[in-house]
């Protein structure tokens, strides 16, 4: 077993992944660097406990350079320290936000629920490419919502795509009830070209729909 690092004495270089714009804004796992020497760097799959990291994959620094070059990895202008109980996004202009796991919980719950408030409109008025952009924004942002599921969905069944219909119905979380999911798309369905708007419809005990799928 690898030894434990102390979060507090590593530093961050960028993250275990290579992110397009329509993958924004997503939670990030860090690639650390040990502050006190220039090797090793510290890669996941990992996890932390009582201020520590433990079990990360240990590389030397030309492997770093050759992950990056493969574009499986990111690497940063500049390193910053490591915290304990931070969370690292990639926020929708590709900037990195490292801040409490609170607060990035909290700001990317925001930015789900304003993505699909756009989303519902656009779909209301029937623009489909804007409304399935704007929904797949607002699960980068919070993947435990069904709201984007659903206006996905209810795309895919105007546009009489079964399988696509389906395979949003078996994304959905699992608290949600595939029946429930159905009434919900109908809804989402009927709501099209019409003016009023889905959320604020008189919600029912089968139909109502959640804001987060589950808390964190």
């Amino acid at each position: 077993m690898a030894i434990p690092w102390r979060v507090e004495d590593l530093d961050i270089i960028g993250y275990a992944d290579a992110l397009d714009k329509t993958m924004l804004p997503s939670i990030v796992p860090p690639v650390f660097r040990v502050r006190s020497k220039p090797s090793p760097h510290l890669l996941p799959p990992y996890f932390f406990n009582a201020g520590c990291l433990y079990n990360a994959a240990e590389v030397e620094a030309q492997e770093i350079r050759e992950l990056k070059n493969r574009e499986e990895i990111t690497v940063f202008g500049e390193s910053f320290p490591a915290q304990v109980g931070f969370e690292l996004y990639i926020d929708q202009e590709f900037q990195p936000q490292y801040k409490l796991r609170e607060i990035v919980n909290s700001e990317l719950l925001a930015i789900a629920i304003k993505h699909i408030s756009e989303a519902q409109a656009a779909l209301r008025n029937g623009s489909f490419d804007e409304a399935n952009r704007l929904a797949g924004i607002a699960i980068s942002a919070d993947d435990r919502l069904v709201e984007p599921l659903v206006i996905m969905a209810a795309i895919h069944r105007a546009n009489h795509d079964v399988a696509g219909e389906q395979l949003m119905a078996s994304l959905a979380p699992y608290t949600v009830m595939e029946s429930s999911f159905q009434e919900l798309v109908h809804a989402m369905s009927r709501s099209i070209n019409c003016p009023v708007a889905f959320l604020k419809k008189p919600p029912s005990s089968q139909s109502s729909m959640r804001l987060m799928a589950f808390s964190r």
